[in-house]
Parts: C-alpha cells; structure tokens; sequence
C-alpha cells in the first residue's frame, strides 16, 4: 500500500468543547506510519473553547490553514497538516460535518474518515483501516469496534441491522453490544450501518450517495448515510481486530432528558427515510405503545419523566420539527430538558406540561 498523504482526509467536528477535542487530536498526531490530513470544523463554538484548541495546535507547530468547504490545496507528502473550517451556526452532528466532507472530495482524497471529538485512537488505528480498504475496492465504508472510554473492556459498538434500529429498539440492537470483548468478536464482519463517531468512507461511493442528511441534527444521521451508501453498491464492514474508545454522549453533555428526545424523535424521522411501509406501521404503533404504557404506569418515577420526551419528541415528529427547527431552537431545548431529570414525579410532569413559559416548544 501506498502511504501518500493524499489517500486520506479525517474529519473532526467539535463543539463547546477543548478538553476532549485537544486529547482526540493529540491520539491523532501518534498514529505511526499511516499520512493524512486532517479537517477540523468547528460547529460554532463559544470562542473560549476554539482559543484553547488553536493554542495548543500553534504550540506544537502543526501546519494549519483556515479554509472554506470549496478551498483547493495542493497536495504534500511531507506532514500531517490540519485544514480548519467554522460553521456559522452549530448544524448539529449530521450537517455539521458536510462542509469537512465537502473541502475533502473537492480536493480529491481518495478516502475520508469521520472521528468524532470524543474518542480516544490507539496507535496504528487509522493504518489498519486504510489498509483494509486498500485491499478491497468495493468497501464503502468500514469502522473499528468502538469500547467504552470508561470501561474499555466493554464493547459499545461492533455493528448493527437496521431492522432492529427500525424497531425503535435501544442502541444496544446491535450484533454486538455491551458484552465483555473476548476472542469470540474478532475478524471482518459485514454490517448493516458503520458507526458515525469512527468510520472511514471511499470518496466514489460518498459521492454516489450523497453527504449527510439535512434533516438530522442528532443522532440516526449515520444509519440514514450507510443505508445510502450499501445502496450505491458498496459494503460496509466492522473490523472487530481494530479498537477506538468512545467518551459516550459527550457530544450533548450530561443533559440525559435530551438525550431520549433526540433518540426517538429521529428514530422515528429515521422510519420515514428509510422504513418501508411495513417499518412505518410497526415503528409508529410501538412508538405510540410505549407512550401507552408509560403513562398508565405513570405514577413510577422510572416511566413518569420519560413521558415529557416521548409526548415532545412524537409531537415535534409528525409536527416535522426536526433539523433546521433543532438547529435555531438547541438552546431553548437545552434549557427546558435541563428541568427533567431521572427523579421528575408524575405532578412534575404535569406541571412542565402546563408551564406557559414551555408552550414556545410547541
């Protein structure tokens, strides 16, 4: 294989965050042997955030360029050198990382890799995986198996059928999920998506399929580009030898309410785009009897706070307050799921339902 920087661009987007940004860079700048470039977009951070990282890629020297998703570069063989790009408003995961794919296929790298800002990759990662798309010219798209940071023995993700997905079924529908690693999940497996925070895409089969759906601001946003890039004739692969460790939901913070809102609201958008008609009635009838159910078991702390983000969720749903509506209103909804928490009582509940200064949500 050719080690030739133009062979690969990783794209890392990063928000509100420096911590974890600058240590996901710095596993980076370690990988041995394999050469890349990498495209750093910021998704409208405050400034305090991009001063630090800026900082501390200025204090190792790394060559840095800002540029625009349609900026040309000339290739060099030399270094690894990192391409910034800012976002004028925060696009969420999905949109978010068009403008890094964009600047990557105009300048024609052959393969191009998403890490998202809160993983952790060992030494070597990024030339295993490039070594395996080498070697076979139909993978459009291959991830590593993803551990959890804190508990790296722990499998998070070794691939997934989206049947399953379809099924409003939790993340952990999965081949392989939450199980201890063993000597069992080892070699090269075919899956139905590759995970979005480690993966790495050939450009000619991106380019047959499309960049990232506008419509997803967080989460699902992976599923939907896998589902088109198998449809554009590729395979995507786990390699279950290769490793990242994942700082799980970094991305949204600690905001847990959020978090099942995002989850089921763009499962369901997830249904519509991809789902057949048979996926569509199942999705939404389990959707809507799980609503059922919480709420006749309301009076149960476990169910009561989870009914405000199913009724919101399948409300902004079918109301198609999705993507752009998350992109204007993620403070608003940061705020108001800030308020519900793993302890939120039935009366609390009601309460946020009636509360005047929520209707804006709806």
């Amino acid at each position: 294989m050719k080690n030739n920087i133009d062979h690969l661009a990783i794209v890392v987007l990063f928000w509100n965050d420096s911590h974890k940004t600058i240590k996901c860079l710095s596993s980076l700048f370690k990988q041995k042997k394999q050469k890349f470039d990498i495209v750093l977009v910021n998704n409208n951070s405050d400034e305090k955030y991009s001063k630090k990282i800026l900082h501390w890629i200025k204090k190792r020297k790394i060559k840095f360029n800002k540029v625009k998703p349609n900026t040309t570069f000339k290739k060099k063989s030399q270094c690894k050198r990192i391409f910034y790009i800012k976002n004028k408003i925060n696009y969420g995961c999905g949109l978010g990382h068009n403008p890094g794919y964009k600047f990557s296929l105009k300048n024609k790298y052959k393969y191009i890799a998403r890490i998202d800002n809160d993983m952790f990759v060992p030494k070597n990662l990024i030339y295993e995986l490039v070594k395996r798309l080498e070697n076979n010219e139909k993978i459009a798209g291959l991830s590593p198996k993803v551990m959890f940071a804190n508990n790296p023995n722990i499998i998070w993700f070794g691939g997934t059928k989206i049947g399953n997905n379809l099924k409003l079924q939790k993340e952990c529908s999965n081949h392989i999920c939450k199980k201890r690693d063993t000597k069992l999940f080892k070699g090269l497996i075919e899956t139905d998506a590759i995970v979005g925070c480690a993966s790495i895409m050939s450009s000619k089969f991106l380019k047959k399929a499309g960049l990232s759906d506008p419509d997803f601001f967080y989460g699902e946003e992976d599923i939907e580009l896998s589902h088109r890039l198998k449809n554009s004739g590729g395979k995507l692969l786990i390699d279950l030898n290769q490793k990242i460790y994942h700082s799980v939901s970094y991305t949204v913070g600690m905001n847990w309410a959020k978090t099942i809102y995002y989850n089921y609201k763009y499962r369901l958008l997830l249904i519509k785009k991809i789902g057949s008609i048979a996926d569509k009635f199942f999705g939404y009838s389990i959707f809507f009897a799980k609503f059922l159910i919480m709420i006749f078991f309301s009076f149960r702390r476990k169910y009561s706070s989870k009914i405000t983000q199913m009724f919101y969720a399948g409300l902004h749903f079918f109301q198609k307050k999705y993507g752009h509506y998350d992109r204007k209103n993620y403070k608003l909804l940061d705020k108001f799921f800030l308020k519900i928490n793993k302890k939120t009582t039935f009366l609390d509940v009601i309460n946020i339902f009636y509360d005047k200064n929520k209707s804006k949500l709806l």
